[in-house]
């Protein structure tokens, strides 16, 4: 049998690979030119395809701005769970965690997306709701490491508060020159924070 399926239709993986590039284009403009600012038939131009292409997978611009979140959240959990993967102790586990999500706060991609959403969830609830939901999917393996790691702390509660320090850190890091030229800047940055969560972890006792 020849690359394509019976009939001429695509293969699984042919279809896979063209729900990909969808997704990678729809992204790239997404963070280039906000939600407002993007067009399905722009993106459909860039596939050298049609509309209708596009509507076959998603009934419309919202649902294809989900479906790719929904996969930047996959992949964001996939590399927390990689980095922790190598750990032993349960405390070096959640650090190389924080680590990762910190690499992440710091990414320009990220925050070109992160950007688009929510300027448009500042006027949808609809979004607002699905960013809490985002929020709490992407985060759901740092608070499982924080329940093994730190057992007498709330999971919930240790998380927020580890993520408002890196934060704001990755903020800075984020649109600094130098620290996106220098790693190691952005490891001290991390290391200063992480401390200051370990000991407040360990008063809060």
């Amino acid at each position: 049998m020849n690359a394509r399926a019976a009939g001429g239709r695509p293969t699984k993986a042919q279809a896979a690979a063209r729900t990909e590039l969808l997704l990678d284009t729809a992204r790239e403009l997404f963070c280039r030119k906000g939600f407002a600012g993007t067009s399905l038939d722009e993106i459909a131009a860039l596939l050298r395809s049609s509309k209708h292409t596009i509507y076959r997978r998603y009934p419309g611009k919202l649902e294809l701005l989900e479906a790719v979140v929904e996969r930047d959240v996959d992949r964001f959990r996939k590399a927390l769970a990689q980095a922790g993967a190598a750990g032993a102790d349960p405390v070096d586990v959640l650090r190389a965690m924080a680590r990762s999500y910190f690499g992440f706060g710091a990414s320009r991609d990220y925050a070109a997306l992160y950007a688009a959403i929510s300027l448009e969830a500042a006027t949808s609830a609809h979004l607002r709701n699905k960013l809490r939901e985002w929020a709490s999917a992407a985060l759901a393996p740092l608070r499982e490491a924080i329940a093994i790691a730190m057992p007498q702390a709330d999971p919930a509660e240790a998380c927020e508060i580890l993520i408002d320090l890196l934060d704001g850190a990755a903020n800075r890091a984020r649109w600094s020159d130098d620290a996106q030229a220098d790693p190691s800047a952005s490891d001290r940055s991390f290391a200063a924070r992480w401390d200051f969560f370990r000991r407040a972890m360990a008063t809060a006792s």
